[in-house]
């Protein structure tokens, strides 16, 4: 057909995997299908513009790397949140609620360098970050609840880093606030049996794109571990350097940092 319109980049992310959210059991195959290919377009597209740009600039590889994340990670993310927004019958998420930022928070590590950026040497944020990986970084789930710590980047109960904030962050959307409140004061009592009527599905969809971006990450050579928030960017901001050797295709983020259920870090290409 003469009118046809080119397919997108398509790189399966078979080798990376999508996780399942804790509140879904079970996928439809059809939903894991989309959620698969939607991940898989991401890795494509991605690591055929990175290729264009970094072709066009070799020093300009963070730079388009964190441009990825945000033009094409972030904003496939956003069509997801939005189609939510617009048709969940009830949404509690709101500005000023942030029941849900007392946890561990996984990401890629583009999005920690990310985040670092935000952080100036002056910054006020810069102590709590610092604290907060000292205290809480090694803390498992269950444990870092009952800790009873907010995330050190919020500020008068917002996240001051919003729109650059994680793919896990941008998942965690909930039906009912009082929910979240409820399973907020359980976790801080030790106990996590309060349910919260979650969108699983966003999550699931949050998996995938995280697993494209990690897939782009891998066709680079670079580390692609999913690391704890708190400590990566910590690390960033105490030796700047560490993101060079992470440019420099070593494994410049250590074990103590990689996500625990991670039986062992991802193999360099």
């Amino acid at each position: 057909m003469e009118n046809a319109q080119p397919e997108a980049p398509f790189r399966a992310v078979d080798d990376i995997g999508v996780r399942l959210p804790q509140a879904m059991t079970e996928v439809d195959p059809d939903v894991e299908a989309m959620v698969m290919r939607l991940a898989g377009i991401t890795r494509g597209a991605g690591i055929v513009m990175a290729a264009r740009e970094i072709k066009a600039d070799p020093t300009g590889a963070l730079r388009t790397i964190l441009a990825v994340l945000r033009l094409l990670v972030f904003g496939r993310a956003q069509h997801t949140i939005d189609e939510v927004t617009t048709n969940a019958p009830r949404l509690g998420c709101k500005s000023g609620c942030a029941w849900c930022c007392h946890q561990n928070v996984e990401v890629t590590i583009p999005e920690a360098i990310l985040i670092a950026a935000h952080i100036a040497a002056d910054d006020p944020r810069r102590a709590k970050i610092a604290e907060a990986a000292a205290t809480l970084g090694g803390l498992d789930d269950s444990a870092r609840r009952r800790a009873g710590k907010s995330c050190p980047l919020l500020v008068e109960n917002r996240c001051s880093v919003y729109d650059d904030r994680p793919l896990m962050c941008r998942g965690m959307m909930a039906a009912d606030a009082e929910g979240c409140r409820n399973a907020y004061a359980a976790g801080l009592a030790g106990r996590d049996d309060v349910a919260i009527e979650v969108f699983p599905l966003v999550q699931y969809f949050m998996f995938g794109d995280q697993a494209g971006m990690r897939g782009i990450l891998k066709d680079m050579g670079l580390q692609y571990d999913l690391v704890e928030m708190t400590r990566a960017v910590a690390a960033i901001l105490a030796d700047p350097d560490i993101v060079e050797r992470w440019l420099a295709r070593e494994r410049a983020f250590g074990p103590e940092m990689v996500l625990a259920e991670q039986s062992e870090p991802a193999p360099l290409p």
